[in-house]
């Protein structure tokens, strides 16, 4: 039997939490995480599945990368004046969101096929290149940034979306019915505050309410999303 083991330090946890709950949500694997010398690892048992697993594998890294890594990067250098604590956490999303697709590729490009994969060593030797990118991101944004230059922002990233997602009981679902679980990867949160994440990863143009969502959540929805959300 195959196997695939992916590492992190100890306090990325979560990181390999997610990888972890992608490669066993199905089918009767052999899975183990350890915590060894201030790392968490997991291993699985491919038995056969090899190829398919390691897709889903780097697929999952790549989110893990242009996700919770970038947003550790940009988190200590974004902080204007001007925005709630909320509000910062939406401009940081958007900022991950913004260029989540191009960042996911070059990751993916650069994966390879290794024996084990580090996370944290892939991302501090391989990656160079992305870091300086995402501090030059960082440094674009002025000192101070008002509600309004949010709701700009925001307003220019739906512009170039694309496709629907459906927020019921404050969880974010795709046009597969699949439930979208990104915002685990930027840290503690509220419950509502993860919601709101989850819909800007997305990516989405347009968001579709099952129920009634919460007061904080419709209003997050009317302020940036307008006429792109429908309230069932």
């Amino acid at each position: 039997m195959e196997q695939l083991t992916v590492s992190d330090r100890e306090e990325h946890c979560r990181y390999i939490a997610y990888v972890a709950g992608a490669l066993t949500a199905t089918g009767n694997r052999s899975a183990h995480i350890a915590f060894e010398g201030g790392r968490v690892v997991f291993t699985l048992g491919a038995d056969g599945e090899e190829s398919a697993l390691r897709r889903l594998t780097e697929d999952r890294i790549a989110d893990v990368i242009c996700i919770g890594y970038k947003y550790s990067v940009l988190r200590g250098q974004i902080d204007p004046e001007g925005l709630s604590a909320q509000d910062r956490e939406i401009l940081l999303t958007a900022v991950i969101a913004a260029d989540y697709a191009e960042d996911k590729k070059y990751v993916a490009a650069r994966l390879g096929r290794p024996e084990r994969y580090t996370i944290d060593g892939f991302f501090n030797f391989r990656l160079k290149e992305l870091r300086e990118k995402w501090q030059g991101v960082a440094a674009c944004v002025p000192p101070v940034f008002t509600r309004g230059q949010l709701t700009e922002f925001m307003r220019f990233l739906l512009n170039t979306s694309r496709g629907k997602v459906f927020l019921k009981s404050g969880e974010v679902y795709d046009v597969r019915c699949r439930r979208l679980r990104r915002s685990a990867l930027i840290g503690d949160a509220s419950a509502e505050m993860n919601t709101l994440r989850e819909i800007v990863l997305s990516g989405a143009g347009k968001v579709e309410c099952l129920g009634s969502p919460t007061a904080l959540q419709e209003n997050f929805l009317r302020r940036f999303y307008g006429g792109r959300v429908f309230f069932g």
